[in-house]
């Protein structure tokens, strides 16, 4: 059992997801007036989240491009903190947002913290 110290709080449940990309990433503008979000597939390695039975997962990041150029590469492995809420006080526009409907999640999850593997 894996356990995490936050400074502040966290809105919602927490889970560590270790994933490799298979799908392209699709790209959105850049966060300004509109708050966007992209969803990113990944083959899961490892989930905290047991209950979870599939082989892969979408996760939602949001404003993308504030991690580096070429931080999103298919075929290499992210370790993710991802939550069940939404931590912002406002919504999102999310163009891909239809791909999460493949994974029957209850909640969408949000990518709160990710590292990638060199």
């Amino acid at each position: 059992m894996a356990g995490f110290g936050q400074v502040g709080s966290v809105r919602g449940n927490q889970f560590e997801l270790k994933g490799k990309i298979i799908n392209k990433i699709s790209e959105t503008p850049h966060c300004g007036i509109i708050a966007w979000g992209t969803v990113i597939e990944f083959e899961i390695i490892k989930f905290s989240d047991t209950t979870y039975k599939r082989d892969s997962i979408g996760v939602i990041f949001t404003c993308p491009e504030f991690y580096k150029d070429g931080f999103f590469e298919v075929g290499k492995i992210y370790t993710m903190i991802i939550a069940d809420e939404n931590q912002a006080d406002f919504g999102w526009t999310i163009p891909n947002e239809s791909i999460l409907t493949k994974y029957k999640l209850d909640k969408k999850l949000w990518v709160i913290k990710v590292d990638k593997k060199e």
